[in-house]
């Protein structure tokens, strides 16, 4: 792992991914600290003062490990917020015009089209479910059903 921490500008960068303007101040990082550069197993501490010399270190300080929950927390996406209940009314309706061919009557009826949809039943019970959110929508992630696959037959 390769780490540099810049406290002065709340800097930690792992792995070329950089953190900017991170929050360090409750890591307890010593106030004479420039910066701490870090390669695998081993790396140094840099000095504000050029009077201080460069300090290597073989273990990462306390600090450093707080500098990198923080970057972690920063690069841990936050997760979406659920639907709302207009969201989830918007979606049911667009499955339902994606399927609504599917209601035509000449569709499913042999006398009438050749080809024509042999599972019109199963477009009727997807829609059946689906229409259940259109007409009365929840907040929340909803398991939608899985729209069936058209299956034509030639007469």
């Amino acid at each position: 792992m390769k780490l540099t921490i810049i406290p002065s500008t709340g800097t930690v960068n792992k792995d070329s991914s950089a953190c900017l303007d991170l929050d360090l101040s409750s890591c307890n990082i010593p106030a004479d600290i420039h910066a701490l550069q870090w390669q695998d197993t081993a790396g140094w501490i840099e000095y504000n003062s050029s009077l201080v010399p460069n300090q290597e270190i073989t273990e990462l300080p306390a600090w450093a490990n707080c500098c990198m929950t923080k970057w972690t927390e920063a690069n841990t996406p936050v997760p979406p917020s659920p639907p709302t209940a207009e969201q989830n009314k918007f979606t049911a309706v667009s499955k339902l015009k994606t399927t609504d061919w599917t209601t035509i009557p000449d569709v499913g009826d042999p006398t009438k089209s050749n080809p024509y949809l042999s599972n019109v039943q199963d477009f009727v019970t997807y829609r059946n479910a689906v229409r259940q959110y259109a007409i009365n929508p929840v907040a929340g992630n909803i398991n939608w059903p899985t729209a069936p696959q058209e299956v034509w037959t030639t007469v």
